[in-house]
């Protein structure tokens, strides 16, 4: 079964699914995401499960090793607090009224 990873290359968001495609990021809902290839991806010394999921913080370097802490506007850079269970893009920016993306 092969396993497809993405990246959101609006607010970085990484996840991994074995068997849907995704057309939109998760997090933030933008189409701007795009396929890592295991190549690509092999040179990592650590190995991460269920990228979308992670458990712990081990060996999490450069991706925050958690849920976002804050919701981001990719657009203006407007920050608001992240609500537990709510993701980032159920809130719309106030000056631009975009869908916030999570941010750590």
């Amino acid at each position: 079964m092969d396993k497809k990873r993405y990246q959101c290359q609006i607010c970085g968001f990484q996840w991994y699914s074995p068997r849907k495609e995704y057309e939109k990021c998760p997090d933030c809902d933008s189409e701007q995401i795009e396929l890592i290839t295991m190549e690509e991806t092999s040179t990592e010394s650590t190995p991460q499960t269920g990228l979308g999921r992670r458990r712990g913080g081990q060996g999490a370097r450069g991706m925050g090793g958690g849920p976002p802490r804050v919701c981001k506007c990719p657009q203006c850079g407007y920050e608001a607090p992240k609500t537990q269970g709510a993701p980032c893009r159920n809130t719309k920016c106030p000056k631009c009224g975009i869908p916030l993306c999570g941010a750590d």
